[in-house]
This record gives C-alpha cells, structure tokens and sequence, in this order.
C-alpha cells in the first residue's frame, strides 16, 4: 500500500481537489479516474526523456512511471489558475530511491473538473534527505 502524504494548504479549492485525486490515482493506478479525466488527444511531454500522445500510451505510461515500487507519494504544492494546474511532489520508492516531480497540467477549458489535455512533466532523482532540505529552505 502506498503511503499518501499531501500538505495542509494543497486542498481548498475545487481544481486542487481534482488534481490531488489525480495525481494519487496515478501511484494507486486507478486507470479508470485516470481515463475518465483525460481527454482522448492527451499529450504527455516528460521533459528530457519523451513525448506520449494519445489517451492508450498516456495511460500506460502514467501508471508504469508513477506506480511501479511507489512506497510514498508526497504532494507538497497545487497550484491553479484557469485553465491550468502544477503539482509538486515527491515520489519515494521502495528501495529508497526518490524522484522529485513537478508536473504542469493543461485543462480543456477553465471549468472544474476539466478533462487534462496536456501534461509537462520535470523530475529528477533525489533523496528524501534532499527533499527535506529543500523544504525547509522554501518553507523560511
């Protein structure tokens, strides 16, 4: 079972509820929150690595990347604003490795509960140690 820990303040609005619930769908590899709230023509842009079109490969490769020996998902930011969303989390896994992520969303219109079009996603492997530190910076 994967350990959720999201922060106090990433929770009282409509669109960071939705993007909470996503994100978590993602490390629970609940495919169909995840399918029912992209839309058909997704597109996934991991910077550095690949770009991934099409609700199928989107799918595949969101729950491969994200859930694959999650041991602990850490939200620590959701931002949004119209017509787009950011979370910043980490991500530790079982064999004490960690990835620090920052995924940048694009909804198809401005409403709550928007179907996601596009996602950029920058990540980098970490330890929790330094993740803990670059907290604390932040947070002072």
């Amino acid at each position: 079972m994967v350990k959720i820990n999201v922060h106090d303040d990433c929770g009282n609005a409509p669109k960071k509820l939705y993007l909470k619930d996503f994100v978590i769908s993602i490390v629970k590899n609940e495919s169909t929150f995840i399918s029912d709230n992209i839309t058909d023509d997704i597109r996934w842009n991991v910077i550095g690595g690949q770009n991934i079109s099409g609700k199928p490969d989107v799918l595949a490769e969101l729950q491969q990347s994200r859930n694959n020996e999650v041991n602990e998902l850490i939200i620590n930011t959701i931002v949004t604003h119209g017509y787009d969303g950011v979370v910043d989390g980490l991500l530790k896994f079982k064999d004490g490795k960690a990835v620090a992520f920052c995924d940048i969303y694009r909804f198809s219109s401005p409403r709550n509960n928007a179907p996601i079009e596009t996602i950029k996603t920058f990540m980098w492997k970490t330890t929790p140690q330094d993740h803990e530190v670059s907290k604390s910076f932040i947070s002072n």
